[in-house]
């Protein structure tokens, strides 16, 4: 059934584009998770720093801030990548259904296709096999 393939393409189109975004905001989770640790890593080294000079403990202080306010920023865009992941997850479960849909609908015609061709092949040999039988019995009685 030619008429549902297109709407089949439509959808899995659709479902690809949606699996690309889902991917897209996965992969910007992970980047602001590896900025995190990167922060981490350079405050235990001005840490070190701070401790071991005089000099750098006296610009700590502006620096641990802004780490801080850095540390916040990257919290609050991971929970706004989270909540944009979830709704990407429900978009990509929804288009899959419907995809589904389509493609359930085009393989349940062709079983109905293909077993109306299966009773008119088994009319058509039905046919055959009583028009050789008459024509065996035709040629027996004569």
């Amino acid at each position: 059934m030619k008429r549902l393939q297109p709407l089949i393409r439509l959808h899995t189109w659709q479902l690809e584009e949606k699996r690309r975004t889902l991917a897209g905001l996965e992969g910007l989770r992970a980047d602001f998770v590896a900025q995190g640790e990167k922060l981490e890593k350079e405050l235990v080294n001005e840490q070190r720093a701070a401790t071991a000079s005089p000099e750098y403990a006296i610009t700590y202080e502006s620096y641990a801030q802004a780490v801080i306010l850095r540390r916040k920023n990257l919290v609050g865009s991971i929970a706004e990548t989270d909540e944009q992941i979830e709704v990407a997850v429900t978009e990509v479960q929804e288009a899959h259904r419907e995809m589904r849909k389509y493609e359930i609908a085009e393989e349940r015609a062709q079983k109905r296709e293909q077993a109306e061709e299966d009773r008119v092949e088994q009319a058509d040999m039905e046919e055959i096999a009583s028009t050789q039988f008459r024509m065996r019995s035709d040629s027996r009685v004569r």
